[in-house]
């Protein structure tokens, strides 16, 4: 809904979200992939990894209870964010069987869907491993699936993550930044945990 006017003319004249914010909520990590099948009003084999993926460093979800991953890429020549929120997990701890919400949005196109909630998407396995010896960034590595699509909001589309595969960077003490101030400079965005 809201990322429909990101960048567009509807901005008042003179104002943009600053850039700082949006390399805050993608500020690159090195290192990452994602690998995933998407079904429905996007179908596309997804296997991102540098230099095809801007993998984003991972954070706190909103509320400090998990933690979320970001990644950026493209289906088609169309810039396609993909975010994975996971649920009630522990910085530095492993876990089977993890809940997760999955949102992908359409950069530019308007194009939102989401699982909204914690109730549709899981981790079979979810394992965590410091990545030096300060133990404030985690890698994190799982494979997750969805047995419900990310539906359209405001529209009768949707999309199925039927199969997902991970490695992300999180940084525990990185600062919460709402993804619709940082992509848009708006209010949050609904779905994005």
């Amino acid at each position: 809904l809201l990322v429909a006017g990101c960048g567009h003319a509807d901005t008042p004249s003179g104002t943009a979200a600053p850039a700082s914010q949006a390399e805050i909520f993608c500020a690159p990590a090195p290192e990452g992939f994602l690998r995933a099948r998407l079904q429905g009003s996007i179908d596309a084999e997804i296997d991102w990894s540098a230099p095809v993926v801007a993998q984003c460093l991972g954070g706190p979800r909103p509320g400090g209870d998990g933690v979320r991953l970001v990644f950026k890429g493209a289906v088609d020549d169309s810039p396609l964010l993909i975010v994975i929120g996971v649920a009630n997990l522990l910085p530095g701890t492993s876990a089977r069987n993890v809940a997760a919400n999955v949102t992908l949005v359409r950069e530019g196109a308007g194009a939102f869907y989401s699982t909204q909630g914690d109730d549709k998407c899981a981790f079979d396995e979810l394992r965590q491993a410091p990545v030096d010896d300060s133990a404030k960034a985690y890698r994190v590595e799982g494979r997750g699936y969805c047995t419900q699509p990310a539906r359209a909001m405001g529209g009768d589309r949707a999309v199925l993550v039927s199969r997902f595969d991970v490695t992300a960077i999180v940084d525990e003490l990185e600062e919460d930044v709402d993804p619709a101030q940082a992509l848009c400079g708006a209010a949050p965005l609904l779905g994005v945990e």
